[in-house]
């Protein structure tokens, strides 16, 4: 393809992808951490310091944890500052996240245009991440994994052409080293910069490490193989790795310690198989491309060392996730590595497009464009976007609460003097009602609601609300459950369905 033709085509996926990022952003309420970051985010808007904010007192949260309000603040420093500019609403907090999904699109054409040598392939991946189900959810949610995407993905680029590039500059000293030991200093700076933006959004940088160690056993294996010789910069890469290893349990065993307790042998989160190819109407067929993208690259395109790469960026990561990783399987936690999975699932697209084209030569085009318009309208799970929960619109059947509506239900119908017994990280959506709240299920939290709580806050209260949802089940002990299920009247009423419970109390004396 030219390069008008190249343009062109980037830029309707970039418009696909912008609107499929935009349109009903602000639709479904905010969940989970997203909390979190909008609190926080606020807070920073509102008084320049790293506090979270509580929309309820319309002040900053009387709670300490420091931690919690400092993480990934790169990302939420962003969100902040359209606060100067827009109201705090679920679509404006959420821009930053879609804005970083473009810059994804981008980025990953030409990540994969290097890996594979082809325009084309950059095109097609970027077409898969524009349309990718795992990435519209995360860049349409405010957090910071929209961010973490693409810095991985750029930190892996520059270690590889760190390692294995061919210096074509002037300066001396940098073409000595590169002939040497084919190590291009050009790239130090970006890698060290990458890395710590890296590790300041997420830890889960530190597999970098863990990708990068596959990588040179399987090449200083295959250098082995051709040469029958042990000394090569592989080799003392393993060395300097295993040296490295052995000093950090000497000199850091504390830091060592605790990175053992993030791992389990033997874990079983298989559910990772399924996460991992949610983008694609079947895993199967997805695989298939998959192993063709890694034969087309290594084979036909002769870049063994990229396709080496990509796979063990993808499969070493992957692996880890589902035996080793001491936390709950969630889709967030490996969708940093499935830009390498969409990459040469492209390749394998493109190589099939190619395959038909070679072996139908009177067809001409037709013979390449038709395999391949096939497999983008086979293999995408198109079937996501008709599904009655997904990124763009929710309903009380979803896994996720509508928080939106609960809490409209319970400032609309609350009374005076009402109290509120929930986590109170949700309180944006009880903005500016000054009630008093017993939270529970901090992260610092060490003890859950117990009965005996529930009784001190009945015996200074006469009226209030319990509001509880399923993910909260692990903060309130089990007699406090059943006393509330027993004595509380439960809410029923179409705003306050789904994976929650509303109870209330007092609240025929008070009438």
């Amino acid at each position: 393809m030219d390069k008008k033709k190249i343009i062109t085509i980037m830029a309707l996926i970039i418009l696909l992808g912008t609107f499929l990022r935009f349109y009903k952003l602000g639709n479904n309420s905010f969940v989970a951490d997203e909390f979190l970051d909008i609190n926080t985010s606020y807070g920073y808007f509102k008084t320049g310091e790293w506090k979270a904010w509580d929309f309820n007192l319309e002040q900053p949260a009387e709670r300490i944890n420091v931690a919690s309000d400092e993480r990934a603040w790169i990302y939420r420093w962003q969100v902040a500052q359209l606060f100067k500019f827009f109201p705090p609403t679920e679509t404006v907090a959420r821009y930053i996240s879609a804005l970083w999904g473009i810059i994804t699109i981008i980025l990953i054409y030409f990540v994969a245009k290097y890996f594979t040598g082809k325009k084309e392939i950059g095109l097609i991946a970027a077409l898969l991440f524009a349309i990718s189900v795992s990435g519209l959810i995360f860049d349409r949610k405010l957090r910071m994994y929209s961010m973490f995407f693409p810095v991985f993905l750029a930190l892996s680029w520059m270690i590889f052409r760190f390692f294995e590039e061919n210096y074509k500059g002037k300066i001396k000293l940098i073409k000595k080293v590169n002939d040497t030991w084919g190590l291009n200093l050009i790239y130090v700076i970006p890698v060290t910069l990458l890395g710590l933006l890296g590790l300041h959004l997420h830890q889960l940088t530190a597999n970098v490490a863990i990708i990068f160690g596959v990588y040179v056993i399987a090449q200083f294996v295959a250098k082995y193989r051709k040469e029958k010789k042990y000394l090569n910069k592989y080799s003392v890469c393993l060395f300097l790795g295993i040296a490295a290893f052995a000093a950090g349990n000497l000199l850091f065993s504390g830091t060592m310690r605790w990175l053992y307790g993030t791992l389990k042998l033997f874990q079983d989160n298989y559910s990772y198989f399924s996460k991992i190819f949610l983008d694609y109407s079947h895993p199967v067929i997805a695989i298939i491309f998959f192993v063709l993208g890694i034969y087309y690259i290594c084979k036909i395109q002769n870049k063994e060392k990229e396709a080496t790469w990509l796979a063990a960026s993808f499969l070493s990561t992957l692996i880890m996730a589902v035996f080793l990783w001491r936390r709950n399987a969630g889709l967030q936690y490996i969708f940093f590595i499935q830009s390498f999975e969409i990459i040469l699932i492209a390749a394998g697209i493109y190589f099939v497009a190619e395959f038909f084209k070679d072996k139908l030569p009177q067809y001409k085009n037709k013979a390449f464009y038709v395999p391949l318009i096939l497999s983008l309208l086979i293999l995408p799970n198109f079937g996501y976007f008709f599904q009655e929960n997904n990124a763009y619109n929710q309903t009380s059947q979803g896994e996720n609460p509508n928080y939106r509506k609960i809490f409209s239900y319970f400032k609309k119908h609350r009374l005076s003097g009402d109290v509120l017994i929930t986590r109170n990280f949700r309180n944006y959506y009880w903005s500016g009602e000054k009630v008093k709240v017993y939270s529970f299920g901090g992260e610092l939290a060490e003890e859950k609601l117990s009965l005996e709580n529930i009784n001190k806050i009945l015996y200074k209260n006469s009226t209030g609300w319990f509001i509880i949802s399923e993910n909260d089940d692990a903060y309130v002990s089990n007699d406090a459950i059943k006393y509330i299920e027993k004595n509380f009247e439960k809410i029923s009423n179409p705003q306050v369905r789904g994976n929650v419970v509303v109870y209330r109390w007092g609240i025929n004396n008070k009438e």
